[in-house]
C-alpha cells in the first residue's frame, strides 16, 4: 500500500513544485562504472566511479568513488552498507573532501512483469574533516526512494524512480530552521538494456527539484551507467 501511494503521490508533488516560487535552473550529466563481484551466494562486492558535469554540461561538479557490500536477506529485502569518498569541484578550481557512509534498506516485490521496490537510506558525511572549521559537523538524511520496473523483453526494462530527501541535521548551508523536513525531490526516467549475463547499460533523465529552502535549484541531468559483473 505504501508503494502504491509513493508512487502516485511523487509526480503530483513535482508538478507542485515547478508552481512555486522563481528558481535557478541548470543542466548536467552524470557517468558511472559499476563493478560488481559476489563473494557469497548472498553477499556481492558493489564498487562505483561517477562522474558529473554541471553548468550546462561546462563545468566539473564532483567524483566519486562507492565501496560497499549488498546483503540478500532474501528474494524481498536487502541491506547495503557502502562507504562514499567524494572530490567536489569549488568555483577557485580546488576540491572539497568529503566522507559519506550509507546504509540501505531496500524492499522488492514482483507481480508478473513489474518490479516494486521502495528503498531507504540513513547517510551521514562530513566534509574537509581536517581543513574546515565545520568539518566535524556532519550532514545526515533520510532518502525514501520508489522504482518501478516493467520488463518489456528479456533485454530492456523501463522503469520510472522517485526519491524523497529528508534533512535530519544539515550544520551546512540553509542551516538548523531547514532541520527535520523535507526539502528534495528526484523523478527518473529510464530504461536498463542488459548487454549479456555479465554487462548492462542503464540510460536515464532525472529532474531534481529542491523546495521549503532559500535558494531551491532545479537539475536536469543526462545520465549513463554501465555495469560489469566479474
Amino acid at each position: 500500500m505504501r508503494i502504491k501511494f509513493i508512487v502516485f503521490l511523487c509526480p503530483l508533488f513535482l508538478i507542485t513544485l515547478f508552481c512555486n516560487a522563481q528558481r535557478s535552473k541548470d543542466a548536467g550529466m552524470w557517468a558511472t562504472f559499476t563493478i560488481q563481484h559476489p563473494l557469497t551466494k548472498k553477499i556481492n562486492l558493489v564498487i562505483d566511479q561517477e562522474f558529473r558535469l554541471k553548468e550546462n554540461y561546462q563545468r566539473i561538479n564532483l567524483f566519486y568513488t562507492n565501496v560497499g557490500v549488498d546483503y540478500k536477506f532474501n528474494k524481498s529485502i536487502k541491506i547495503s552498507p557502502t562507504y562514499r569518498t567524494i572530490q567536489k569541484k569549488r568555483l577557485d578550481g580546488s576540491y572539497s573532501y568529503r566522507h559519506r557512509l550509507m546504509l540501505d534498506v531496500t524492499l522488492k516485490k514482483k507481480l508478473n512483469k513489474i518490479t516494486l521496490s521502495e528503498r531507504i537510506r540513513y547517510q551521514i558525511e562530513v566534509q574537509d574533516l581536517y581543513t574546515s572549521r565545520k568539518g566535524k559537523l556532519e550532514e545526515q538524511f533520510l532518502r525514501f526512494k520508489t522504482d518501478v520496473k516493467y520488463s518489456l523483453s528479456d533485454r530492456i526494462t523501463p522503469y520510472f524512480s522517485c526519491e524523497l530527501r529528508y534533512q535530519i541535521r544539515s550544520p551546512r548551508g540553509d542551516g538548523p530552521a531547514y532541520n527535520n523536513g523535507f526539502h528534495r525531490i528526484r523523478n527518473v526516467f529510464g530504461f536498463e538494456y542488459q548487454l549479456n549475463k555479465k554487462n548492462s547499460v542503464n540510460l536515464y533523465y532525472l529532474v531534481q527539484s529542491e523546495f521549503n529552502i532559500s535558494t531551491p535549484e532545479s537539475i536536469y541531468i543526462l545520465g549513463i551507467a554501465y555495469s560489469l559483473t566479474i
